[in-house]
């Protein structure tokens, strides 16, 4: 089929970035290009001493300059009249529906008609944990105008998550018709298949931002609770974020937890070959590719019942599930997941092809890539 010119749309971009979408868009938009396609990619930047226009992998980024972020989370910048000032584009593929770079997408679609696809990475609806008065407020507020501006000029919806794409339709945006589900994903050959043993010690390991969101205040009680009735059971901790100070201080004399702080996507796997479990504690999720990943390798997982955590747990038949936030339960799937180690073990080996396969960049390519033609033909 013939090449299209794409632009990805997105506020953080770099396959060494740490967060999942900037990864996701990271990958996709390489994967694209090996198909032939043209890809510009639109995104910020923090430093006026990066430059403006770069080429990675055979495509053109243009990072616009964000002096601070809004709430912590959402770059300000101004892209819009870049643009505009595009020609022949077929396809504006544009990632997550909350930030302002989504919103100058989404009126560039209302000005040019060129055909938009949306991608929703998470983030729907109210935070399930206490953020504060005036970020509840503007959450709500921005969903139900900003936020359905949006979803209104998308000629299709994609959402990595099951859940989410229910709390749209609930919600937000009732258009049953745009809405695809479109899997999170990941390069199965950066993830080698492991068999871990649990036997002189287990490792336990979180990756992700060390944030209120991410369930980190009460896994550290957890923590300390589960290092007291297990001699067996050692924790690490990849990634940063505001708590990582207040954690590193915790636990400066606990031999058996590693804070590693901000770590290059590219050692991950290595960490993760080493663990014997992941935890994901978060209080809100979409479709977490941690979880993806250590599924591949064939980790045993334990996570929070929220988001599509149940979904890729097969709801409880391929790893163990909690409620978000109950500590007290958390701390006894742990230590059962210790003391049982092999038969959690065995339930993480058997999911795990199912894993390589609905969760690779090369199933979900296509299925992108075939809604990118449907959507160029229905306009001409």
């Amino acid at each position: 089929m013939e090449s299209l010119n794409i632009v990805q749309v997105t506020p953080f971009f770099g396959s060494q970035s740490y967060g999942g979408t900037e990864r996701y868009v990271s990958h996709l938009s390489s994967e694209l290009v090996k198909r032939g396609h043209n890809l510009e990619i639109f995104t910020t930047k923090k430093s006026t001493n990066i430059p403006y226009q770069t080429y990675y992998e055979n495509m053109i980024v243009h990072r616009f300059y964000s002096p601070w972020n809004v709430f912590g989370i959402n770059p300000a910048c101004f892209m819009l009249h870049k643009m505009l000032q595009l020609e022949n584009i077929d396809v504006f593929h544009v990632h997550s529906y909350i930030y302002f770079t989504t919103i100058q997408a989404a009126i560039n679609k209302l000005v040019r008609k060129t055909p938009m696809l949306l991608h929703v990475h998470g983030g729907v609806g109210r935070p399930p944990y206490k953020t504060g008065f005036l970020r509840e407020f503007a959450k709500l507020f921005f969903d139900y105008t900003f936020g359905r501006f949006v979803l209104s000029q998308a000629d299709t919806i994609a959402s990595v998550s099951e859940y989410d794409a229910t709390l749209i339709r609930e919600t937000i945006h009732s258009n049953l018709s745009k809405i695809e589900i479109i899997n999170n994903a990941i390069d199965p050959s950066l993830f080698q298949e492991v068999e871990p043993v649990c036997s002189k010690k287990c490792i336990i390991t979180f990756v992700g931002d060390l944030e209120p969101w991410k369930g980190i205040p009460y896994y550290t009680r957890v923590v300390q609770k589960v290092l007291k009735r297990s001699k067996k059971a050692e924790f690490w901790f990849l990634g940063y974020g505001s708590l990582y100070d207040s954690l590193k201080m915790k636990f400066e004399n606990e031999k058996r937890v590693k804070i590693y702080g901000a770590v290059e996507h590219t050692e991950v796997p290595n960490l993760l070959s080493k663990s014997n479990i992941l935890v994901q504690p978060s209080f809100w999720e979409g479709s977490p590719t941690t979880i993806i990943e250590a599924m591949a390798m064939g980790i045993p997982v334990i996570g929070s019942e929220i988001g599509d955590i149940p979904r890729l747990l097969e709801h409880g038949k391929s790893g163990k599930l909690f409620k978000a936030g109950n500590g007290e339960e958390l701390e006894q799937k742990l230590i059962e997941a210790i003391e049982h180690y092999d038969d959690f073990a065995k339930a993480a080996q058997e999911a795990r092809p199912r894993i390589r396969t609905e969760f690779s960049f090369t199933k979900v390519t296509d299925k992108i890539e075939k809604l990118y033609y449907k959507m160029v033909a229905k306009k001409n």
